[in-house]
């Protein structure tokens, strides 16, 4: 796993997207990578700065450079003030997916991940995920300069993550707009540790093969004592299967 072997992106603002997600692009091919891009902002305002380096940018200078597709630049978690109805106009025009927090609230968190890991893999596509800690609820991330209110719970974020890393092809991932001295609790920066390692999770899931959807441990999540969901057995089975298989891969090590 290629993220696993180089490491992940920390800290910065989300400038810092461009040149990880242009770099991608320069390995794996131009337009043949997806970002899938968590953030309460769309980052894709243009010309309210005179230099090209800031963390308002990225979107707009990677797509309008050639780097991603427009349709390969998933947007995750809007909800702030910005876009305005004419930003959600150029991303309907430019042929954006984008997934506000007005979708989620219609359909679910469950259906919409499906959505969005179906648009991040098409055509076999390399996925980096880029994470702002913004697109979390300010009661779980109040550490970052531009915090909205109405986004992620933490059990919420750590899930997501975990998922797309272990079910889809990640090979980069950038966690970005973090100011540690904000938050003299420090509970912003141990989530923000916690979104970090659910990603490193995933993908240790999907080196070991466990892709299977929303995938959770038969023995950590029930207890299998009685029978009072009435699967009982099912998990014992699925327990020892997992134990047999662990066996056979020691044996042929």
């Amino acid at each position: 796993m290629e993220i696993a072997k180089n490491g992940g992106i920390t800290g910065g603002d989300h400038s810092l997207a461009y040149p990880n997600v242009a770099a991608l692009a320069d390995v794996y091919g131009k337009e043949k990578v997806s970002v899938i891009h968590f953030d309460s902002h769309y980052d894709a305002w243009w010309g309210y700065d005179s230099h090209l380096i800031d963390h308002g940018y990225p979107v707009y200078r990677l797509i309008n450079e050639g780097h991603v597709r427009a349709a390969d630049y998933i947007q995750v978690g809007l909800r702030a003030a910005g876009p305005d109805k004419s930003g959600f106009k150029w991303m309907r025009e430019q042929g954006m997916r984008y997934h506000t927090m007005a979708e989620i609230e219609r359909h679910g968190w469950p259906a919409v991940l499906e959505r969005i890991i179906k648009e991040a893999s098409e055509e076999g596509r390399k996925i980096h995920i880029s994470f702002d800690i913004d697109v979390l609820d300010p009661a779980f991330a109040v550490a970052t300069g531009t915090p909205v209110p109405g986004g992620l719970t933490m059990r919420e974020g750590i899930t997501i993550v975990r998922r797309l890393c272990a079910e889809s092809n990640v090979v980069g991932f950038d966690l970005v707009e973090l100011h540690p001295s904000l938050d003299p609790t420090y509970a912003t920066t141990l989530n923000s540790a916690y979104i970090i390692k659910a990603c490193l999770t995933g993908l240790a899931m999907n080196k070991e093969g466990i892709k299977d959807p929303h995938y959770l441990s038969p023995l950590a999540s029930e207890h299998a004592v009685d029978d009072y969901y009435g699967d009982q057995q099912q998990y014992l089975d699925a327990t020892k299967a997992e134990e047999e298989k662990a066996e056979a891969d020691s044996a042929d090590e």
